[in-house]
């Protein structure tokens, strides 16, 4: 029995590229799964997958002082570490520099002899550990360059650009070791998905907008999209949805009140997005580019839309989706400028040929492979 242990303090239910992973690593024959996270503070429920234990544990709390914000993480890391030590797992899987706390206890204190695989769903830049509230994080990040990157036989980024940034400025990863993994969609998603004649009825002769994620004005081009399809009440229409949206966001499309823009605060569940989508022509990705993260990324969101069929439109801010848009030159996406839009409703890019095959299970293949290989000794 392969005994994996995945240590991701974000909240899972925030994060279903992460959700993805645990349920198709607990599909692997012969492999016993076991997720540490933490509550999310709101008001999603806390996720569970068959076959994946999770425990899900307090890491901070809201509005607590100095004491507590220390103590909560330093109690959440020693006892996933001591967790850790007691199941003695095979291989542990950190994700994110938030993360390399309690492994690095893991190993430095409790002597684990565990296999290292390390992920990052964002990309940081050195900058940006300097920013307000990144002063612990940024230590935490440093034990995870000084003493994980050398051990780790994988550390993966979820683009190419992203992966090649990183390397850059950590040549503690060694060549063996850098690899991507991709944030693509489960393979059931297919069969979510209504079929092409619905779609087509579902249209009724408006070109319909979707927006599913985090937005704010200060990281989205929310304001100037919707500024932009209120001016075409009759041709467009868009709907704004997701669990992520700031609060000044949701009171100025409540006081705007446009007639073609609809509102879904409480969002939808990452099982349910392939009907929800598909009842639309165009899907949004609105990043501003305002760190490099933001420049160099290829949202899940966007790989969702076009999977589900839609045509997706991205600011020319993100160098990360141009890139991605040249090595898929046949699939429907559009670069845009979101500070000036055009001043009318564009024609629909012709459908594609045949639906992507981008799936978590075929990104997965080369994590699994090189998971499986147990041959191999640790530093």
């Amino acid at each position: 029995m392969m005994k994996i242990g995945y240590i991701h303090v974000l909240p899972l239910e925030s994060y279903p590229p992460a959700r993805n992973s645990l349920i198709h690593l607990a599909a692997q024959e012969n492999c016993a799964v076991n997720a540490w996270s933490s509550w999310s503070g709101n008001y999603l429920e806390n996720w569970s997958a068959f076959g994946v234990g999770v425990r899900c544990m307090r890491h901070t709390r809201r509005g607590a002082g100095l004491l507590g914000r220390l103590l909560g993480p330093l109690l959440w890391h020693l006892r996933v570490a001591w967790d850790l030590t007691r199941w003695r797992p095979d291989v542990v899987i950190s994700v994110e520099p938030h993360s390399a706390f309690a492994v690095w206890l893991y190993f430095k204190v409790f002597r684990g002899k565990a296999r290292l695989f390390i992920h990052h769903h964002e990309y940081y830049a050195p900058e940006d550990f300097d920013g307000p509230g990144m002063r612990l994080l940024k230590r935490l990040h440093a034990l995870e360059r000084r003493d994980l990157y050398p051990r780790a036989e994988w550390v993966s980024q979820t683009n190419a650009e992203r992966l090649r940034l990183v390397r850059g400025w950590n040549p503690q990863i060694r060549d063996e070791a850098a690899a991507l993994l991709p944030n693509h969609p489960p393979a059931d998603w297919f069969r979510k998905i209504p079929k092409k004649r619905e779609r087509q009825e579902s249209s009724a002769g408006l070109l319909r907008l979707v927006y599913v994620g985090s937005a704010s004005f200060r990281d989205t081009f929310i304001r100037e999209v919707v500024e932009w399809v209120a001016r075409f009440p009759g041709s467009v229409s868009l709907h704004v949805c997701g669990h992520n949206i700031h609060e000044d966001v949701w009171a100025w499309l409540d006081e705007m009140a446009f007639s073609n823009v609809s509102l879904d605060r409480e969002g939808v569940d990452y099982e349910e997005l392939p009907e929800l989508l598909s009842a639309f022509d165009v899907g949004l990705v609105l990043y501003k580019g305002n760190t490099l993260n933001f420049v160099y990324n290829v949202p899940n969101k966007a790989i969702e839309y076009l999977t589900c069929g839609l045509e997706v439109w991205y600011p020319v801010e993100m160098e990360g989706m141009r890139l991605f848009h040249r090595e898929n030159k046949n699939r429907k996406l559009r670069e845009m400028d979101f500070k000036e839009l055009p001043p009318r409703v564009l024609e629909p890019l012709p459908a594609d040929e045949m639906p992507p095959e981008w799936t978590c299970e075929r990104a997965m293949e080369p994590l699994i492979a090189r998971i499986m290989n147990s041959g191999r000794s640790n530093k």
